[in-house]
């Protein structure tokens, strides 16, 4: 069964365009990796940025999810994202340019539940 690809327009205007949208981390969180879940379908499996970061990526929002993520997960998710810069196709640099727009914009929602002062 085929996921349907989320809009990322309804996406952006709900991550950056609206500022009245306050998001908590866990509603971030779970946007997106519904954004990373509606994107399998669209991965070809040829290069590593896409078939071994957008699963890895997961696992570290899964952290979130549960409360157990730290400082290091956080910086090993930024990794991830930039390194989809380094995709073959158009949509594994989608996936990293959308991540990365989304990271500039609410990386204090993230980085909230993980800083240890």
């Amino acid at each position: 069964m085929a996921t349907e690809s989320l809009d990322v327009k309804k996406l952006f205007e709900k991550w950056i365009i609206d500022a009245d949208v306050k998001l908590n981390e866990i509603d971030l969180v779970n946007e997106i990796k519904q954004y990373l879940v509606s994107q399998h379908p669209e991965i070809c499996g040829k290069c590593t940025p896409c078939r071994d970061g957008v699963v890895k990526m997961e696992k570290l929002l899964d952290k979130y999810a549960k409360g157990k993520a730290t400082l290091e997960n956080l910086q090993e998710f930024e990794k991830l994202v930039y390194n989809l810069r380094a995709s073959r196709c158009s949509v594994g640099l989608d996936i990293g340019k959308n991540l990365e727009v989304v990271l500039e914009n609410n990386y204090n929602v993230l980085y909230r539940p993980v800083k240890k002062y």
